[in-house]
């Protein structure tokens, strides 16, 4: 019962609400000159991370399951590349942003390659929840109707084998 639940559509709203608001939170932090906005903002980017593995990990099974009913592969695709980008890029922002008080003279300049990182990494996951959007609305990835998978935009593919 568990495994067939499909997690992804829960679970992405966790980087894309987080790296955005702790993106908001480190420019009101920066702003206000307070290291306590500036350390809420690093906790969300890291739980937002987080959140970005486990949408990517459960991203990929979603993907070969509406591709398989007929969703558009290049939409899944740029889907998931956006997504991995997003993944990457928030991985590299918490990291920079780890070590930048660590870094004496060039603390300046590495705090901001990591502000510009999670700055890219915010653009991202906002770009990999638009896909997702379309996906879902104009592809109608993961929709049911009447408790069947409502129609694609293309006819369903064969199950791979289990080989």
């Amino acid at each position: 019962m568990f495994m067939s639940l499909p997690l992804h559509p829960i679970i992405v709203h966790v980087p894309v609400t987080l790296i955005v608001i702790s993106l908001l939170f480190e420019l009101v932090g920066r702003a206000l000159d307070s290291d306590w906005w500036r350390r809420a903002a690093f906790a969300l980017l890291i739980v937002g991370a987080l959140g970005a593995v486990a949408a990517v990990l459960t991203g990929g099974p979603a993907g070969d399951v509406a591709e398989n009913r007929g969703v558009d592969e290049h939409a899944v695709d740029a889907h998931e590349e956006a997504a991995d980008w997003a993944l990457w890029l928030a991985i590299a922002a918490v990291v920079v942003r780890a070590v930048a008080g660590r870094t004496g003279k060039a603390r300046a300049a590495v705090a901001g390659l990591g502000l510009l990182l999670h700055v890219f990494a915010a653009g991202a996951v906002v770009k990999a929840g638009y896909r997702g959007g379309q996906l879902v609305y104009e592809h109608a990835a993961g929709v049911r109707v009447h408790g069947q998978p409502a129609p694609s935009d293309g006819p369903p593919r064969a199950a791979p084998d289990s080989d």
